[in-house]
């Protein structure tokens, strides 16, 4: 089963995005913020990273590109945000990040995604 590392500040869109990624069998893990991404991602080894924009003690840009230096295998990240302006495309290649989705969202669009970007890695 491929596993899905979601990293969010808010905890009804975690829950949300809990059952939504559970639904399309996907094995999911959570941290509330990038400083527990980091330790989340080190232990469980998604396939994915979704990860909010802004969120406390460490931004989800900072998370990614820290994880790339720690992990021998890159691991592709969406990375959601409410921010109207996403990453430059350097950044964002740099942090692994292989889609920007912008809040609102379409759930359907977004678990899509993910359990594409999951497939591929």
């Amino acid at each position: 089963m491929k596993k899905v590392l979601i990293v969010e500040d808010d905890p009804h869109l975690r829950r949300l995005f809990r059952v939504l990624f559970e639904q399309a069998g996907l094995e999911v893990f959570e941290a509330e913020d990038g400083v527990l991404g980091i330790e989340a991602a080190l232990r469980e080894k998604p396939d994915c990273i979704v990860s909010d924009s802004m969120m406390p003690r460490m931004s989800g840009i900072d998370m990614l590109l820290k994880l790339r230096g720690q992990s021998p295998q890159p691991v592709p990240a969406i990375f959601v945000t409410a921010a109207a302006e996403a990453p430059d495309e350097s950044t964002q290649k740099e942090a692994g990040i292989v889609e920007v989705v912008a809040k609102p969202f379409d759930f359907d669009r977004l678990t899509a995604l993910v359990k594409r970007c999951a497939e591929a890695h």
